[in-house]
C-alpha cells in the first residue's frame, strides 16, 4: 500500500538529504511495514494552511519503505501517533 502524506518544505529538504529517516504521524491510517511512505512537499507550511493559505504542491515528492514501527506512548510518542521508520 502507499500512503500519501503531506510535508512542509525544510523537514521535506532534510528527507531527501537523507538526514532524516522517519515520520511521526497520527496513527489514523493501517501503516504497515513494506508499506510505501509518498512524501508530497507543499508550498505552505501547516502553520500557514492554518491560517488560510491554500493546500498546494510543489511537485517534488519522495517515496520510501515503512521498515518499522513504534506505536505512541513510547519515546515520548504520543498515544494516538506512529513513528514510521523508512528506508528510500
Amino acid at each position: 500500500m502507499i500512503h500519501e502524506l503531506k510535508t512542509d518544505q525544510d523537514v521535506f529538504e532534510l528527507t531527501i538529504a537523507g538526514l532524516k529517516s522517519f515520520e511521526i504521524r497520527k496513527a489514523d491510517r493501517n501503516y504497515q511495514v513494506g508499506d510505501m511512505l509518498r512524501l508530497k512537499e507543499t508550498c505552505f507550511s501547516a502553520e500557514q494552511m492554518a491560517d488560510g493559505m491554500p493546500l498546494a504542491y510543489t511537485g517534488r515528492i519522495h517515496d520510501s519503505e515503512i521498515v518499522a514501527i513504534v506505536y505512541g506512548q513510547r519515546y515520548g510518542i504520543l498515544p494516538d501517533h506512529v513513528l514510521l521508520i523508512t528506508k528510500k
